[in-house]
């Protein structure tokens, strides 16, 4: 059992040591069994940043409630915020903002759907990197992190089957990766560990850690869901998500369409900032 931290924050001790030394984190029934289904009943399609479908309407986010519900679990929002949150903004907060619930200070970069990484997957190649998809840094007592992804396994993933893995540790690498290294397909480094998961897993890592996909070489089958966040005012992905695409579902709240804002300074008045209720200007009968 890990201990607790005795500032009340989020993470443990041990974790941020584990954060900051490995570079990833998995956080243990992130998600419920119940949960783990919804996803899979209502999985359609593959998923990735740079193929999007024109019609965003057919997009992740729209295929029920669950799919939303992702953006802002319980059991791991005070993580991501201690990871990749900005602390300065909730410093600033107003006396009318303190008495509501804190809005996030990160937001929803992309989404990546793995489903064909079954049977006969030759193995991926190793990516991320330092200074490549992302930065890392710890500063003043708080993580900083330029993409952060959040990934949830919805089948079993063992050691020796395949699935996520990564270089501990060479988040903070100033040497290039070595290029025979790269192609998983034509074999696997010794320093390259193997990541296992089970559904309700959350493996959270940072994209400035040099990660990538295994050969799969059993008949199970796995599909692999990323929510990926990034700071509040920058961006990886130029393809954005709009909050007005989704403030007339009922269950997106204040926090969630926060979530979807462009990125921005996140200044008060912004254009984007999600409209609360009590906000609204009251109509006289």
């Amino acid at each position: 059992m890990l201990n607790e931290d005795p500032d009340g924050g989020a993470l443990s001790l041990e974790q941020k040591y584990l954060f900051d030394a490995f570079g990833y984190l998995i956080i243990p029934n992130a998600l419920t069994t119940s949960q783990i289904d919804r996803l899979k009943s209502t999985l359609r399609r593959p998923a990735e940043q740079w193929d999007a479908p024109a019609d965003k309407s057919e997009g992740p986010l729209h295929w029920d409630p669950i799919w939303r519900d992702l953006l802002d679990l319980r059991t791991l929002a005070p993580i991501l915020e201690a990871l990749i949150g900005d602390p300065g903004l909730l410093d600033r907060r107003t006396t009318n903002d303190v008495a509501r619930e804190p809005l996030p200070t990160y937001r929803l970069d992309h989404i990546n759907i793995h489903t064909d990484r079954g049977k006969d997957f030759s193995g991926g190649m190793l990516h991320g990197g330092r200074g490549t998809n992302g930065s890392f840094g710890y500063r003043n007592g708080h993580f900083h992190n330029g993409l952060l992804a959040v990934s949830f396994e919805l089948y079993d993933t063992h050691p020796n089957n395949g699935g996520f893995c990564c270089i501990p540790g060479s988040h903070k690498s100033n040497v290039s990766l070595p290029h025979s290294w790269h192609d998983l397909s034509k074999g696997v480094a010794d320093a390259v560990k193997r990541i296992a998961a089970v559904p309700g897993d959350a493996i959270i890592f940072t994209e400035a850690l040099t990660h990538g996909t295994l050969p799969w070489n059993v008949a199970a089958k796995r599909n692999t869901v990323f929510y990926k966040y990034s700071p509040h005012h920058a961006s990886w992905t130029a393809d954005y998500f709009d909050p007005d695409d989704f403030r007339h579902y009922d269950d997106m709240d204040d926090r969630k369409l926060s979530l979807l804002e462009p990125p921005n300074a996140r200044y008060r008045g912004r254009q984007s900032r999600p409209r609360r209720i009590e906000d609204e200007p009251t109509k006289e009968n």
